[in-house]
């Protein structure tokens, strides 16, 4: 168990790359494609505070997960759950529309 702590540890501090859709990730604030830690199984949920259950993702993806959660998957299967939600997000994007990234939604100012 000690090893898998401290592999998921490492991995999440040395990641590159949003787990859910591959953008490369930022290290300046602010910004969408920033590295943030998220949780598989939201904290909101049930999900615990461990190195098992974070990965690094982008603020956009954090955004747009929100608290998702397939109970279906349950109990946790790491590779399940990470494609599933990355299904999921994909298809939010789809409904959002073609733009890059939801900062080019339109503003609702006019």
């Amino acid at each position: 168990m000690g090893e898998v702590k401290s592999f998921c540890t490492k991995a999440l501090s040395a990641a590159k790359l949003c787990t859910y859709c591959g953008r490369r990730l930022s290290v300046f604030g602010g910004r969408f494609d920033t590295k943030v830690k998220d949780f598989i199984v939201p904290l909101s949920k049930g999900g615990e505070d461990t190195p098992e259950n974070t990965v690094a993702s982008c603020k956009e993806c954090q955004f747009l997960k929100g608290d998702y959660l397939n109970y279906a998957l349950l109990p946790m299967s790491r590779t399940r759950l990470l494609g599933d939600i990355r299904r999921y997000l994909a298809e939010i994007r789809q409904l959002v529309g073609s733009r890059s990234s939801i900062v080019d939604l339109p503003s609702s100012r006019r």
